[in-house]
C-alpha cells in the first residue's frame, strides 16, 4: 500500500471530511461477507447482503435506483426445492430526507410482500414442469407474485404488483443463457433494454406514479476475497492469484426505480437503508405447519456496506439488526470512533507499525452514524460499469480513481471546483464500486488532519472486478448464473488473454490496420487495448502515422472506440501502466468476456503511416 498524496488530491479527497461523505469511511477490510450477525445467518431469506442506491436519468427524468440483496451464497440450479423470497417476511427499503437525514428517521418506507402459488402440487417437480418460455407460464410451477406499498406518515398507498421470474436452472430456463441454450453460461450484462433477456424484461413491473420494480434471482454483484480477509488477513497478491469469494453464486434481489420528483425534487441529499422483518410469533399446527401471527419485528438491517461486519463487535451485531438508525449514535458510535479493525490492520498487515489511526475516529463516525447510504440527487447521473465498456470517467475506486460529480446543494471538496463530490460510494453505492479498496484506504488514512493524511489501498485484496458483467439498465444487477454451467470463484488461468501485437501500415479506406485477440477461460478479464503511431519515431520507425483512432469489435458489433486516449478513462488507463506515450494515440480499458475480438486502427483525418495495435491483460477475476 503506497502513499500517493498528489494523485489522491487531484481525485478530490482532501475535503471528504468536511463533505460528510468521507470516502468509504467504513473500514471495509472485512467487507460485505453476507454473514455478519449470528442470528440472521440462521435465516437466509431474511439475511440482507448489500444495499445499492444511485442516481440515473431516463427520458429526461431523474430516478433514484435502490436495490436490496437477500439470501446469500445461492448455489445455482439446486433441486428439488429452490431459493425463493419468503411470504412471511416483510422486506422494506427506507428513505430519509430533510431533517430526518441527520437523525436517521424514516421519511418514506417501500414495502415488498410476496405470495407463493403452485400450478400443481401433485408432482415432485416443485419449480419447473417444462421449459419456461414466459414468466409465470404453465411450466413455471412455483410462481411468486408481490405487492409494492409506499408508506408515508402512517398512510399506505399500493403502487402495484409484479411477478418473480424463474431462477436460472439451466435447460428449464434457457433464455437466461448465451445462445438461449440451457447448457450455456449466463448472458452478460447489457447496455440497452432491448438487449435484456426475456425473463428479466417480462419481470420488470411498471407501477403507478412512474415507479418500476423488479424482484428475482440475480448474480451476486459484490466481489472481494472474503476468504483471505477472515483467514487472519493473509491477503493474496500477484497476477492469477485472485479469489472472489462470491464468484459463481447468486442472490435474490429487490430493485425499485423511484422518480426523484416523487421525493420532492433533486435539490437535496437523501439517505437509504433496508430491513427485513418477521412476525413476533409462530404457532406449530399439525394441519398447517408453522403459522405466523402478531406484529412484524425487525430482524435484519443493511445500510452502508461493512458497518456491521467490520465495526460492530459480536455482542452487538444482533442488536444492530434489531434497531433503527435513530439509535446508532447512542449504541454504535463507539465502534466507529475506536475501530478494532484499524488495530488489526496495524498488527497484521503493517507488522506492528501504527499506520491506521486507532482512536478518536470522528471521521468514520461522521459517515456511519446514522448508518444511511447518502445520495446527492442534484448531480448528473452516476457513471456506470458493465456491458463490456465503462461510462467515460467511471472508476471502481469512486473519487479515489478520479470519478467525481458536481453537486448543486453541497459546497463540495475544498480546493476544487465548487460542488465536487465522489462519483460513487460513499455518495450512493453503484454496482461495481470496490467497497473494500475504497474503505480500507479511508481506514489507513487520517481524514481528520489538514491536509489529510492519505494512503492508498487500491488492490488490497487482489480482486478488482466482479466475476460477471453488470447491466447499464434496470435492474442493473447481472444475469443469474446458470445452474448447469457455472464455476465457483472463477479465476482465469495464468494466460487468459491470447493476443497478437500487430504492426503495419495504416492506410485510408479499407486499408486499415487490424489486430485480433482471444480471451480464454470462463470469466471476464480486464484488458487495455492501445493503438500507437507518433511515439514509434523514438524507436527508429520511419513514417509513423501521426494520429490514431481505435475501435474494438466482437464480430460485427462495435464494443468501444477512442480518439486521443486522454479524452476518456485517463486516470484508469494511466493506473494500468500501459498508457500510450503520445496524447494523439488511442487506448481503451474494457472488460471482456471469453471470446474472439478484433481491433481496428485508422489514421485521424486521413493520416497514413506505420502503426501498432496491442492488447494487455490488466487483471483477472
Amino acid at each position: 500500500m503506497n502513499t500517493h498524496p498528489s494523485r489522491l488530491k487531484r481525485a478530490g479527497l482532501s475535503g471528504l471530511l468536511a463533505l460528510g461523505l468521507a470516502t468509504a469511511a467504513m473500514p471495509s477490510l472485512i467487507a460485505s461477507s453476507h454473514m455478519d450477525a449470528p442470528l440472521v445467518t440462521l435465516d437466509p431469506a431474511a439475511n440482507t447482503t448489500d444495499v445499492y442506491a444511485f442516481l440515473t436519468e431516463r427520458g429526461g427524468q431523474k430516478y433514484l435506483q435502490v436495490a436490496l440483496g437477500v439470501y446469500p451464497h445461492q448455489e445455482p440450479g439446486i433441486g428439488p426445492n429452490k431459493y425463493n423470497f419468503d411470504d412471511n417476511i416483510l422486506y422494506q427499503v427506507f428513505i430519509s430526507k430533510g431533517a430526518d437525514l441527520a437523525t436517521g428517521a424514516d421519511s418514506i418506507a417501500y414495502q415488498f410482500r410476496f405470495s407463493t402459488t403452485y400450478k400443481s402440487q401433485d408432482t415432485i417437480l416443485q419449480s419447473y414442469l417444462g421449459v419456461v418460455n414466459t414468466v409465470g407460464d404453465a411450466n413455471q410451477n412455483l410462481t411468486q407474485t408481490y405487492t409494492v406499498t409506499k408508506v408515508v406518515g402512517g398512510q399506505s398507498t399500493v403502487l402495484g404488483n409484479g411477478t418473480v421470474p424463474p431462477n436460472n436452472q439451466g435447460v428449464a430456463t434457457p433464455l437466461y443463457n448465451k445462445d438461449n441454450s440451457g447448457d450455456g453460461i449466463a448472458k452478460d450484462g447489457v447496455a440497452s433494454v432491448a438487449q435484456l433477456d426475456p425473463y428479466t424484461t417480462q419481470a420488470i413491473a411498471t407501477l403507478t406514479g412512474g415507479y418500476r420494480s423488479f424482484a428475482g434471482q440475480r448474480e451476486d454483484g459484490f466481489y472481494g476475497d472474503i476468504n483471505a480477509i477472515f483467514d487472519l488477513l493473509q491477503l493474496r497478491a500477484g497476477a492469477g492469484n485472485t479469489f472472489d469469494s462470491q464468484g459463481g453464486y447468486n442472490v435474490h434481489m429487490i430493485a425499485l426505480e423511484i422518480p426523484v420528483s416523487d421525493l420532492g425534487g433533486d435539490q437535496q441529499v437523501v439517505g437509504v437503508y433496508a430491513t427485513t422483518s418477521r412476525r413476533t410469533m409462530q404457532v406449530l399446527s399439525t394441519a398447517s405447519g408453522l403459522v405466523p401471527s402478531g406484529e412484524f419485528v425487525q430482524i435484519g438491517r443493511q445500510g452502508n456496506p461493512l458497518f456491521s461486519e467490520a465495526l460492530i463487535a459480536i455482542k452487538d451485531k444482533d442488536l444492530y439488526n434489531r434497531t433503527k438508525p435513530t439509535q446508532d449514535n447512542t449504541l454504535f458510535r463507539k465502534y466507529a470512533e475506536q475501530p478494532e479493525l484499524a488495530a488489526l490492520i496495524n498488527a497484521i498487515v503493517f507488522k506492528g507499525t501504527k499506520v491506521a489511526p486507532e482512536t478518536g475516529r470522528t471521521d468514520l463516525a461522521g459517515i456511519f452514524i446514522p448508518d444511511l447510504i447518502k445520495v446527492d440527487l442534484s448531480t448528473a447521473a452516476a457513471r456506470l460499469t458493465g456491458a463490456n465498456a465503462d461510462d467515460a470517467g467511471y472508476s471502481r475506486m469512486s473519487v479515489f480513481g478520479g470519478d467525481a460529480l458536481t453537486s448543486k446543494v453541497q459546497a463540495g471538496l475544498p480546493g476544487f471546483p465548487t460542488g465536487t463530490i465522489p462519483g460513487g460510494w460513499p455518495n450512493g453505492r453503484r454496482f461495481g464500486d470496490d467497497v473494500i479498496d475504497i474503505a480500507v484506504t479511508a481506514v489507513i488514512s487520517d481524514l481528520r488532519t489538514n491536509p489529510l493524511t492519505l494512503r492508498s489501498a487500491d488492490g488490497i485484496d487482489n480482486v478488482s472486478s466482479n466475476d460477471s458483467l453488470y447491466s447499464k439498465v434496470f435492474p442493473y444487477a447481472g444475469t443469474p448464473h446458470n445452474g448447469r454451467n457455472t464455476v465457483k470463484n472463477p479465476r482465469p488461468g495464468v494466460w487468459p488473454l491470447v493476443n497478437i501485437s500487430t504492426r503495419g501500415l495504416v492506410g485510408v479506406g479499407d486499408q486499415v490496420l487490424i489486430g485480433g485477440l482471444i480471451v480464454r477461460g470462463n470469466a471476464p478479464v480486464r484488458v487495455l487495448v492501445r493503438a500507437q503511431g507518433p511515439s514509434l519515431a523514438a524507436y527508429g520507425v520511419a513514417s509513423p502515422v501521426a494520429d490514431t483512432t481505435l475501435e474494438l469489435f466482437q464480430g460485427t458489433n462495435s464494443i468501444q472506440s477512442n480518439d486521443d486516449w486522454k479524452s476518456t478513462q485517463q486516470a484508469a488507463i494511466t493506473a494500468t501502466g500501459f498508457a500510450p506515450a503520445n496524447d494523439r494515440e488511442s487506448a481503451m480499458l474494457v472488460t471482456l468476456s471469453p471470446g474472439v475480438y478484433t481491433m481496428m486502427v485508422r489514421g485521424k483525418a486521413g493520416a497514413t503511416g506505420v502503426g501498432i495495435v496491442e492488447a494487455f491483460l490488466v487483471d483477472g477475476m
